[in-house]
């Protein structure tokens, strides 16, 4: 039979002289058979149809031009959107009324790949009613989890699902059964339940925190996190975020946690309520303009003992401060304003001492004042000056207070020699350091202190290109000397050692020698660096001008094709030996990955360090497209601990996930009696994508010392 393309623009909704022209849809037919009776548009064999919202295809279509109804035969597949699939035998689109009937039905979103079947199904206006469907994200003819319910409610512009009596299966085995469940198939905020953790612990029974979400608005949002632990206590974490403008962004949260008095007693804590809140502010433009910039930063903390940041983290809240193994916990807040001649800032810092029962005796910064000029030539075009002010104002409630202001004027000059291979430069620096001490029980007079200091640098920059690689060499040599132009009042480290001026320190600058050495080779091709080389040796000359080698700095990075190393190493000449040595390696394989650390420092008579030695691991393998295995360790090799441990195993198939870590962790804990805890605890996360998930966590083991 002689087939025909047949091409015809229908134009639905305009049949009528009382048509609304701005409700219309415009549909195109293309078929092999096309058969026009009244208003009946028979389309025969192979038939699309397509318009600004849909695209149709079947091997038969009927369309009735007056009530705008098509009726799809066999092979029946429709598009919504680009992104809503509808496959059925038989489908009844009435577009007036924005209503389809399909049965069969198999509908899928191409965006999270959640498809629904049922025997069949209607669409009124945005809502699509699925009766006795099935629903999942895997395979559709073996799906490794599916939702059966007795009815379904899929919106089309909200892309919200309604599940009414859902039966959830692993495969063909029925495992939960809920009334009612709803979900999100996309990636919209909106309110509702976030992921829960729920878990079990010896000590303190069955735990279960629900993250409660509210969405009032795109630029903010509210969450609320309550807790429950059937035999230690409960708690309510809570959280707003607003972000009015790129710029910007505002997070505050507070919580608390109550004790039950059996868990209080026997642990002997030093709070029976464990409370904070935070502010966290950011803003990037506030009074700048297309020449200079500014910016506001607020990160304020408090909390009353650091269980209050462990069981908010335990209760599935992830947060960038590590506040539990912190001795003290710093607030800030900074602004700055910089302009291509100036930069003005305000600080202000505030510290929380954890290890102390009261915190009127720290000494806090509120607040410090900063104002710089950048150098700018002088007389000569070679000769440049600027000016560094500073004022900060030292407070705490029970102590000895000040206001110290610090001025600084350097001026320098730098001129080429032979030929731009040498470089010297001469620097002249005049700093000016004024303490006003208050509230103190003693006759102190204020302090200042002016000094001079006198740079005289050579330096040269080398380079040279080789077949391969480039090789470039920064050698330079500074001599430092100060004279003391006055020295009056009380300055600790100089006229006056009291305990209580030890906050107020004054170092006086030494006369001194500075090598440096700064070489790096470079990949001639791809400019990439190869190897990175530092040196720094220090000579500095005692008041009876002995010289006197200070500590040695040692420090290559080697960036290789499948990571770095990286060691670094300070050698004290006084005590011939080394005090610090910092150790890192990469290797990235493939689907292998593996980090090493390793740091030592020592104790001597003239590094001011402490007695530290530890390690660390972290490796992380990819099996297969959906499987991978981790490992992770901080061991202190100098107290024999671990820290922390932990094994990790991951499956990430298409259409769900699973994550189980084993970690072995040590903590502190605001106990009379105790000093840490270490507990073995179990984690496991399951997702069903895209519906959602669960968390848990099992304490296995616990111990206090």
């Amino acid at each position: 039979m002689f087939k025909k393309l047949v091409f015809i623009c229908l134009v639905a909704l305009c049949t009528s002289s009382n048509a609304k022209e701005l409700s219309s849809e415009k549909f195109q037919i293309i078929a092999n058979k096309l058969d026009t009776k009244g208003d009946i548009v028979t389309a025969i064999g192979d038939v699309v149809i397509f318009s600004p919202s849909y695209y149709g295809s079947a091997q038969k279509v009927v369309y009735n031009k007056k009530k705008e109804t098509f009726e799809f035969f066999n092979d029946v597949l429709i598009v919504k959107d680009n992104s809503i699939q509808a496959q059925s035998e038989y489908a009844f689109l009435d577009n007036k009324n924005d209503a389809l009937f399909q049965k069969p039905t198999l509908i899928f979103n191409n965006k999270s790949n959640l498809w629904m079947n049922s025997k069949d199904s209607k669409k009124q206006n945005d809502i699509v009613t699925l009766n006795n469907s099935i629903l999942s994200s895997c395979d559709c003819e073996d799906p490794a989890w599916s939702i059966k319910s007795s009815s379904t409610e899929y919106n089309t512009e909200t892309k919200w699902v309604n599940i009414f009596n859902p039966r959830l299966y692993i495969k063909n085995i029925p495992v939960f059964y809920f009334p009612y469940f709803g979900f999100s198939a996309d990636n919209t905020r909106r309110t509702g339940l976030l992921i829960p953790t729920i878990g079990y612990g010896s000590e303190e029974g069955f735990i279960y925190a629900q993250p409660i979400y509210f969405a009032p608005a795109d630029d903010y949002d509210f969450e609320f996190i309550p807790q429950i632990r059937t035999d230690r206590g409960k708690g309510l974490y809570s959280y707003f975020r607003y972000k009015p403008t790129e710029e910007s962004y505002l997070r505050l949260g507070a919580g608390f946690f109550n004790e039950k008095d059996d868990y209080y007693k026997e642990k002997a804590l030093e709070h029976q309520n464990h409370y904070g809140w935070e502010i966290y502010y950011t803003n990037e433009k506030i009074l700048s303009d297309e020449n200079s910039q500014d910016g506001l930063y607020a990160d304020i903390r408090w909390l009353n003992d650091f269980e209050y940041r462990k069981l908010e983290r335990k209760g599935g809240v992830s947060n960038s401060h590590n506040d539990e193994d912190e001795k003290k916990i710093e607030s800030k807040i900074n602004y700055f304003y910089n302009t291509p001649e100036y930069y003005g800032g305000v600080y202000f810092r505030y510290y929380l001492d954890k290890t102390l029962n009261s915190n009127e005796k720290t000494m806090q910064e509120l607040p410090q004042g900063h104002f710089h000029k950048y150098a700018k030539p002088i007389l000569l075009d070679d000769l440049l000056y600027s000016i560094d002010t500073r004022y900060t104002n030292y407070y705490r409630q029970d102590g000895v207070t000040a206001n110290k202001y610090d001025i600084s004027v350097p001026l320098s000059y730098s001129i080429s020699l032979f030929d731009d291979y040498l470089q010297l430069n001469l620097k002249n620096e005049t700093v000016f350091t004024h303490y006003k001490y208050d509230d103190t029980d003693s006759k102190l007079e204020d302090g200042t202190f002016i000094e001079n200091i006198t740079t005289v640098g050579l330096s040269t920059d080398l380079l040279k290109a080789y077949e391969d690689i480039i090789h470039t060499v920064n050698l330079s040599a500074n001599y430092v000397d100060s004279a003391t132009i006055k020295d009056d009042g009380d300055l600790y480290g100089i006229n006056n050692d009291t305990n209580e001026l030890s906050f107020f320190p004054i170092s006086k600058t030494s006369r001194s020698i500075e090598l440096a050495l700064n070489q790096s080779f470079y990949d001639r091709d791809t400019l990439k660096q190869i190897i990175n080389h530092k040196l720094k040796q220090s000579i500095v000359f005692d008041d009876l001008d002995n010289p006197e080698l200070q500590n040695m700095e040692n420090e290559i990075i080697y960036n290789y094709f499948y990571g770095t190393i990286s060691n670094k190493v300070i050698y004290n000449h006084q005590d011939n030996t080394f005090t610090e040595n910092s150790t890192s390696l990469t290797f990235n394989y493939g689907d292998f990955n593996l980090g090493l650390g390793y740091y030592m420092s020592k104790d001597t008579p003239n590094s001011g360090k402490e007695d530290l030695e530890s390690y660390r691991i972290n490796a992380n393998y990819r099996i297969s497209r959906d499987y991978s295995v981790g490992y992770y360790t901080n061991y202190n090799l100098k107290e024999d601990m671990r820290s922390r441990q932990g094994v990790l195993f991951s499956i990430m198939d298409d259409c769900w996930q699973i994550d189980l870590k084993y970690e072995k962790e040590v903590e502190a804990i605001s106990s009379k009696i105790y000093d840490r805890e270490e507990q073995d605890v179990l984690y496991v996360q399951i997702l069903l994508k895209p519906i959602g998930g669960i968390k848990q966590q099992y304490t296995l083991e616990k111990t206090e010392e």
